[in-house]
């Protein structure tokens, strides 16, 4: 009796038997642990007081929901009421605007929790799908506990009111799309699967700019693929880059229409004064993010997982999917490089995705060596859910119940901002630079933006200029406000006044504004040990 032999599949892929089974459910997926996430996230918000709530939400993000709102009510693309903004990554605004446009108050910062929560799901099914194809749905899953936890209990990569979780489903769907395909390299993939890669590269960049460095590096790694396979390299790479390339021309020809300058403001502003090599981005990068006010330094262990997992030479799926993680960390050291030599601002938490993300992709690649002496059976599974719930759980109690120094100026945003209407003249515009986002949104009043992130190209123009002080006279500007507990230096020219400079962020252009004690109307303690201020702006004091 003859028997057929059965094939040996290559490793990282697996066995026909084993692949249906993959292909079942599984009790453990990302998808389900994403969903018991999202029911804490949404709690917090739901029934936490407003100004709790608000503090849930990164102080920029505030940024965005107020030019959203103007968006909405037919204002056009303006953070303030006065000055045309385009200082937002368009893709996530965009999605904001319908939110803002039938919600307001505590049920829009709910509304955003549910979008934000939508594409954690999401993005929690392509790991499940990268799991399904690698056939290591645990294995999969376990890598991506320290992306699942920080993402919603640390930075809040996706519940944080900004860009990244977008970004991150971009990603993931990239990464699953790459895994499924062998890395652009299966015998049917031709143009149409190279245009449907470019639509979710454009994605990515338009969910964040900067994302033009990954995507970069992915579109040289697929070439040389293609090449190497003997594909139509050149024709396939045209199809990558067409949709990217038309949505940035089409984006950079937009904001040169209606804004006057073809790049984002807020962008420029923090390149204004960079020169040399900032070191404390490197620094950052290595560190971050942040959890319970810890470094978990993933920045220096996504590196470590990557050269690991490139190391062992993974074949197969696992190897795949190592390789993009590699593409998306060196994607993200080549995005911190640059803001490291264009600008002197320091970096925030959203910069910082790549290393949990490379983490998640490359990690199963290096854990497989030892996958089969250390088995990954139910009860380590189990533990590892109750980990994630329970960090998550109780970085939920902590925001809601207490003090948060990171969020305390943020949650007082509110009642500053009602203290600041209630000031004459009514309705005056007010000029702030560092942590406006809250106060800002919650304003009843123009707020200028002394920073620039959200201000208009004209405001960069002054500021480079030394012509600021003119452009809040032309707008009425009354108040002066600051969110820190900085003395200033003394002026000698008015006794009883000091002076601020602005903006306090990087080494760039800066402008002096002189205030006087018998002007100071508000002070207001925070949480975190610093103090909102506002005086009345003197326009003779600041020719």
């Amino acid at each position: 009796m003859r028997t057929s032999a059965r094939p040996t599949p290559a490793p990282g892929r697996p066995p026909a038997d084993q692949g249906a089974a993959a292909r079942r459910p599984i009790w453990l997926t990302a998808t389900l642990l994403a969903c018991a996430l999202a029911a804490i996230r949404i709690a917090m918000v739901a029934l936490s007081p407003y100004a709790t709530a608000a503090g849930l939400f990164d102080d920029d993000a505030f940024y965005y929901f107020g030019v959203a709102g103007h968006i909405a009510a037919g204002d056009g693309s303006t953070f303030n009421g006065l000055d045309p903004t385009n200082g937002y990554h368009p893709l996530w605004l965009l999605l904001l605007v319908p939110v803002f446009s039938i919600t307001h108050g505590k049920v829009a910062l709910v509304a955003v929790t549910l979008v934000s929560s939508a594409l954690a799901i999401a993005s929690a099914r392509q790991i499940d799908r990268i799991g399904l194809f690698t056939g290591r749905p645990v294995l999969v899953t376990l890598c991506a506990a320290p992306l699942l936890v920080v993402g919603a209990a640390g930075p809040s990569f996706w519940y944080s009111g900004m860009e990244t979780g977008l970004l991150l489903f971009a990603l993931l769907w990239l990464a699953a799309t790459y895994v499924r395909t062998d890395g652009f390299a299966a015998p049917d993939f031709g143009p149409a699967g190279a245009r449907a890669v470019g639509a979710l590269m454009a994605l990515a960049v338009l969910a964040r700019l900067d994302t033009v460095f990954p995507m970069a590096v992915l579109g040289v790694v697929a070439a040389l693929t293609w090449a190497r396979s003997g594909k139509p390299w050149l024709r396939l790479a045209l199809w990558v880059a067409l949709f990217p390339a038309v949505a940035l021309a089409a984006y950079l020809a937009v904001n040169q229409a209606l804004f006057h300058t073809p790049l984002p403001v807020s962008g420029q502003a923090k390149a204004l004064g960079g020169s040399g090599l900032n070191l404390d981005v490197v620094r950052q990068f290595f560190t971050s993010p942040v959890l319970f006010g810890q470094s978990t330094w993933l920045g220096a262990i996504g590196l470590v997982v990557v050269l690991g997992a490139l190391a062992v030479r993974a074949t197969g799926r696992l190897g795949l999917a190592a390789r993009f993680g590699a593409v998306v960390l060196t994607g993200g050291v080549l995005t911190v490089g640059y803001y490291a030599l264009t600008s002197s601002w320091q970096l925030w938490p959203w910069y910082f995705s790549s290393a949990p993300l490379a983490v998640a992709l490359a990690g199963p690649a290096l854990l497989a060596r030892w996958a089969g002496s250390v088995p990954l059976r139910r009860p380590a599974a189990v533990a590892l859910v109750l980990l994630v719930v329970a960090t998550t759980a109780a970085n939920g109690v902590r925001s809601t119940t207490g003090t948060v120094p990171r969020s305390a100026f943020i949650e007082a945003g509110p009642a500053v901002a009602a203290q600041i209407d209630a000031l004459t003249p009514q309705g005056a515009p007010i000029a702030m630079g560092d942590r406006a986002g809250s106060v800002g949104y919650h304003l009843r009043r123009p707020l200028v933006h002394l920073e620039g992130l959200v201000n208009s190209a004209e405001y960069l123009t002054a500021l480079k200029d030394g012509t600021v002080h003119q452009f809040l006279a032309r707008r009425g500007v009354a108040l002066y406000a600051r969110g820190d507990n900085e003395p200033g230096a003394p002026d000698p020219a008015n006794p009883g006044c000091v002076r601020f400079t602005e903006p306090q962020q990087g080494g760039g252009t800066k402008v002096g504004i002189v205030v006087c004690d018998r002007d100071l109307l508000v002070t207001t303690p925070v949480g975190d040990g610093t103090s909102y201020r506002v005086w009345r702006y003197r326009a003779n004091l600041n020719p």
